[in-house]
């Protein structure tokens, strides 16, 4: 949503009784107070905009919750001028700091808990920092009071992102006697520090002091991803860039890292950690033998790889070097990620005295279950200037957490050779009156709130195989209804489908289907055994086998979405079919093969004129299928076979023959064959109508992708 200056509420001063903030977007000014025996809570409904320097001093206690799709948003009213956040202060043992499912955006530092604090519990939770762009700690958990905490409390930091930051997460002390912190599933990535020093709090992501006595819990630090963070050092004659993880110091003689992931091997970004934390003579010894090859996907959505023109991308290049030949981009996550409404393609260069910022021309593809994205760019890039960097950002997760942001040749700006480029004052292009609001999967948030493992694995082509059950049903002289619900008037049908996958909708397939079809005259009321029936008196009666091989075109109305995506397909073909119709005599004993006999009088001449065994028809249908597992398809179809013989029940305009001549072409059979013929002993035209007959089935297709 878009607010106005007029909508805005004043966030209130003082907070001295518990109270939860109405639905609204508030505006923090100066310093706020929620008081020792008050307890704020934020629902989802509620936006923080902080003005510069703003503050919310924090004595009592802390609830914001939101929810999957709906965070609670916190954001700076201007990106140059941030607001500062909470301060979490005071010792306050029935108060507990819980936040879940919120994001700050350009907040300097959205937690700082103050030197000899003290609460119930704390507990922050997929959550998302981002863009917080202040030379310290972002969040900063000081040492707590050790007189008047009486029982220890329980820090958890889980299921967090932390990303496109120049600040960093502090803890004074990851443990002590009055304090146990679990630092679990969180993602520390794309976060870049500036200095003159290495592995310090001014360029690392993770700054521990970890002093490890008898008295005190071990810390949880597991099922990270803390990658791909960058510290630019530079000197006077001096410049260089590299990537940087954590920072430890302390007592304790060993951290365990296991569990953890650093990056892919060959950057040895954890090695590089290693040797400049030994190289400072910092203790603990980190231990690394367990670190994981790959990020879990059960924690927040993020890349782990991207590729420029199918390449591993250098950090260490600025922009200006790719731009006249960078076609692509493709990166690749842990999980799958939707597109927000805020999703776009920029680059952001300097113009005279202003950088400016414009939105790219693309292409994209999605592939590997919505884990890998492929952008073609279309603009030539070089024709906006040549120093600036590409940003791609607009990326989420199923939860609506916020997939860190791509730069590319950002990093390689803070060369102090390029620092010229970039000026001095930069001209604020936005509208002061208004703020725009966003909650950016809110219009997909039907996709993504069963986006995890859900999506459809979108590869271009591929084999499947697939097994057809149902009913088939006849069309001819031997009917008057179609479709029966009467499970004793059904027909087996069976088949089996080879196909292959053109592309996302086209499908050529091999089936194959065998099946039986049946019809007599007399009886057609609801009542009766025979519902199919014509209700004449011919006694005619037959049941024919029938057996088919075609080529078929599958057509899919839609594309594939998600797991539970109903498709709508339609195909059509060209098969060869089998028949062989048979019937009973009086409807018991044995099976007599029609074709042989001549019903109609086709071997009085010598069997000239008997009808083919095998013809070719025109498969068509409509169908609707679904996805229950990545590979699993369940399809619903209906299938007509137009054929172009009258003979598939045996029963066409012909006359009886004579009964003498057709026992002397029968002779094994004798008056069996004209009971066979003419078991209503009429004479004349056998049926009236000259129609082609036809068969077609409908039944369920399990299908499975090879």
């Amino acid at each position: 949503m878009q607010a106005t200056a007029q909508n805005f509420k004043n966030f209130p001063t003082y907070i001295e009784e518990s109270q939860t903030l109405e639905p609204g977007i508030y505006k923090v000014t100066g310093t706020c107070y929620v008081k020792e025996e008050a307890i704020l809570t934020i629902n989802s409904e509620a936006t923080l905009i902080f003005k510069k320097n703003a503050t919310i001093r924090v004595d009592g206690g802390l609830h914001i919750q939101g929810q999957k799709h709906s965070l609670v948003n916190f954001f700076s009213e201007d990106p140059y001028q941030p607001g500062n956040g909470f301060v979490i202060s005071g010792v306050n043992s029935n108060k507990d700091v819980l936040v879940d499912f919120a994001r700050f955006k350009y907040i300097k530092k959205p937690f700082s808990f103050e030197f000899r604090w003290s609460r119930k519990n704390v507990s922050i939770t997929h959550s998302v920092i981002k863009n917080s762009n202040y030379e310290g700690a972002s969040i900063e958990i000081k040492e707590l009071d050790n007189l008047l905490t009486e029982k220890k409390v329980s820090f958890n930091i889980s299921d967090n992102t932390f990303s496109n930051n120049s600040s960093s997460i502090l803890f004074s002390n990851i443990t002590t006697d009055l304090l146990t912190i679990n630092f679990n599933r969180n993602v520390v990535t794309r976060n870049t520090y500036t200095g003159r020093t290495r592995n310090g709090i001014f360029t690392s992501p993770l700054y521990l002091t970890y002093n490890l006595y008898e008295s005190n819990a071990k810390p949880s630090l597991s099922t990270n991803s803390i990658f791909d963070n960058y510290f630019c050092l530079y000197h006077e004659e001096t410049f260089s860039i590299g990537r940087t993880n954590l920072s430890v110091i302390g007592s304790a003689s060993k951290l365990d890292l296991g569990g953890n992931y650093f990056g892919k091997p060959s950057n040895r970004e954890i090695e590089e950690t290693v040797e400049y934390i030994s190289a400072n003579y910092r203790a603990p010894f980190l231990a690394t033998e367990n670190v994981l090859l790959l990020p879990s996907d059960n924690i927040n959505g993020h890349f782990y790889e991207v590729l420029v023109n199918k390449q591993p991308l250098n950090e260490n290049i600025s922009f200006g070097v790719y731009q006249d030949i960078i076609k692509t981009i493709t990166i690749r996550l842990n999980k799958p990620a939707i597109e927000g409404v805020d999703f776009g393609l920029y680059y952001h260069f300097v113009d005279a005295d202003t950088i400016r910022s414009v939105s790219l021309n693309y292409k994209k593809e999605w592939s590997d279950i919505n884990r890998v994205l492929e952008i073609s760019i279309s603009d030539k890039i070089k024709k906006f200037g040549s120093e600036g960097y590409l940003e791609l950002s607009g990326l989420y997760d199923g939860n609506g957490i916020d997939v860190p942001t791509l730069t590319i040749g950002k990093t390689a700006l803070t060369n102090t050779d390029l620092i010229n480029y970039i000026p001095a004052n930069i001209q604020d292009e936005t509208e002061d009156e208004n703020i725009v609001v966003t909650s950016p999967t809110k219009n997909v948030e039907f996709n993504a709130a069963l986006l995890n493992d859900s999506f459809v694995h979108r590869k271009k082509d591929y084999w499947e195989v697939g097994i057809f059950t149902g009913n088939s049903i006849y069309f001819g002289d031997l009917n008057s209804t179609v479709v029966s619900a009467n499970i004793k008037s059904m027909r087996p049908s069976g088949g089996i489908r080879f196909s292959y996958q053109l592309n996302e909708k086209l499908k050529l397939g091999l089936i194959t289907n065998s099946m039986i079809i049946a019809g007599s005259d007399n009886a057609v009321g609801p009542n009766d055994n025979n519902p199919r029936g014509t209700g004449f008196f011919r006694n005619f009666s037959f049941r024919t086998t029938i057996v088919d091989l075609g080529i078929n075109f599958e057509y899919n109305l839609t594309k594939y979405t998600l797991r539970n995506s109903y498709i709508p397909y339609v195909f059509g073909g060209v098969n060869a079919y089998y028949f062989k119709p048979m019937a009973r005599i009086n409807g018991e004993g044995e099976w007599y093969d029609l074709r042989s006999i001549g019903t109609e009088g086709q071997t009085l001449n010598g069997a000239q004129n008997q009808y083919a065994k095998v013809l070719v028809g025109i498969p068509c249908g409509i169908g609707i299928k679904r996805h229950f597992t990545e590979r699993f398809i369940i399809s619903l179809s209906y299938a007509y076979n137009k054929i172009f013989t009258d003979y598939l029940d045996d029963v066409s305009v012909g006359q009886y023959p004579e009964s003498e001549a057709l026992k002397a072409v029968n002779p094994d059979l004798g008056d069996k064959a004209v009971q066979l013929s003419n078991p209503g002993n009429l004479t004349g035209q056998r049926s009236y109508s000259a129609k082609h007959d036809g068969y077609a089935y409908w039944g369920l297709t399990f299908s499975f992708k090879l």
